[in-house]
């Protein structure tokens, strides 16, 4: 499981909340946290391409097999806080840029910014549940073992992913807060 916080998000943005919101009660609260649960769920939603970027995976496959929560504090002092936490389990070879040969060379590649390498003992079959690429773990024939690339929370470890993850809340929150405050001034959902 991996988690993605964000430390410091609007901090000129809140002092103008606070001054047009100062009436309001509760206002800054609700206009702070529905920001902050809208550039969360902005986040979420690009996740995928941010690893596909990264990782040799589609954004769909990515999307199907990852598990997230956001989880929103708020704090004395009014300060809020946002975490992201991405988990699922690890993901077949094959999901990734795999290739193989009827001459049993199977070569793969994980990272797009790596090369792809040759698995010397390893081989394509379908054994018991889906077609996978296995190793066999001794000289005798059985027992083989699959072979895995990284689970969707470890990609989203990635200091790239990472990155473009805060950017992304950070872009999104200043967008969203002005709609957010409009919101609140007017009266509009509850």
């Amino acid at each position: 499981m991996s988690f993605i916080r964000v430390n410091e998000v609007g901090g000129g943005s809140l002092e103008r909340v606070n001054k047009l919101l100062h009436n309001v009660p509760g206002g800054v609260y609700k206009a702070a946290f529905s920001a902050l649960r809208r550039a969360g769920d902005t986040a979420k939603t690009r996740a995928g391409q941010f690893a596909a970027a990264e990782y040799t995976i589609n954004k769909g496959e990515f999307m199907r097999r990852v598990h997230s929560k956001t989880h929103i504090t708020g704090g004395a002092g009014g300060v809020m806080g946002m975490s992201i936490s991405f988990s699922g389990t690890v993901l077949p070879l094959l999901t990734f840029n795999t290739t193989y040969s009827r001459d049993g060379t199977v070569q793969t590649q994980v990272k797009r910014n790596g090369g792809a390498a040759t698995l010397q003992h390893a081989f394509v079959a379908r054994i018991f549940g889906p077609t996978a690429v296995f190793e066999r773990v001794g000289s005798p024939r059985f027992p083989v073992e699959q072979k895995f690339g990284p689970s969707t929370g470890h990609m989203m470890r990635n200091e790239e992913v990472i990155e473009k993850m805060d950017e992304t809340i950070r872009d999104t929150y200043e967008k969203r807060i002005e709609h957010e405050i409009l919101r609140v001034l007017n009266g509009w959902g509850g």
